[in-house]
């Protein structure tokens, strides 16, 4: 007889089912009634990432924005009425970098860059995911994080603001996030530019930059764009899977914005 434990029996993903079933038949306040329930807060705030994680990624009869924008907007208040309680600086930041994780995939999850993506996304999503993206670069800031997660806050500040036809302010965002992916490649040893082979940051931020450019009325950004997919099209190698990723969420932007 196996005595291997099954995973699907495992906090949190043990809890899979009622949530879905929670959501399915009576929405996303249903779903925070049950997080909210659980005996301790490490509970809680574990099955609220997983939550996001699950909804987020899963197929869910009548599956919405809205259902999970709400979901986790209850879990970052949740940790971060938990972080002001109590005196211990430490622990307040370690929860409060919980919230910041929470805060950036729903931005990411709030965004239209995602082939594949069957879900409508309207203004007020992008508003939402806005709104995340600058609590993200809040928290980083305050918590002293490094390139790499600003880039990606960046980033989301930017596509966010770019599907609100805001493109001027977008290419700002795309600046910030190509300047701080050129610093972690820097960092790392690699050219701070795009090129195949080059950091994944800097090639997919500077294609997303060229976006933007051309959004906002520069051609010369859909040469960015367009070196920028080169690069991932010629890269091979152990970056090759992540660099396929990267081209075919650039085809898929630029296809929405470009050939509008």
């Amino acid at each position: 007889m196996s005595t291997e434990k099954d995973p699907s029996q495992e906090f949190p993903e043990v809890h899979w089912n009622e949530l879905r079933t929670r959501m399915e038949g009576f929405g996303a306040g249903a779903v925070i009634e049950f997080i909210n329930g659980m005996d301790t807060l490490g509970q809680r705030l574990n099955l609220y990432g997983f939550a996001q994680r699950a909804f987020g990624g899963r197929d869910c009869q009548g599956k919405n924005l809205d259902a999970i924008a709400e979901v986790v907007q209850a879990g970052i208040a949740v940790t971060l009425e938990a972080a002001a309680d109590g005196d211990d600086a430490e622990r307040g930041s370690q929860i409060t970098d919980f919230a910041n994780v929470l805060s950036y995939n729903l931005s990411a999850d709030l965004a239209e860059c995602w082939p594949g993506d069957p879900l409508p996304h309207e203004p007020r999503h992008f508003e939402a995911g806005l709104r995340a993206a600058e609590d993200c670069l809040r928290w980083r800031e305050e918590l002293g994080k490094g390139d790499y997660p600003f880039a990606s806050a960046h980033w989301a500040r930017g596509m966010h603001l770019l599907s609100l036809g805001r493109a001027d302010e977008a290419v700002t965002s795309m600046e910030a996030a190509v300047e701080r992916a050129a610093s972690l490649a820097k960092s790392e040893g690699a050219p701070p530019e795009v090129e195949p082979e080059g950091n994944f940051m800097v090639n997919l931020n500077s294609g997303y930059l060229g976006i933007a450019r051309a959004s906002a009325g520069d051609e010369a950004g859909r040469d960015l764009f367009q070196r920028a997919c080169d690069a991932f099209e010629k890269t091979t190698g152990e970056g090759a899977e992540d660099a396929k990723f990267g081209l075919e969420q650039l085809r898929y932007v630029g296809g929405r914005f470009l050939e509008q």
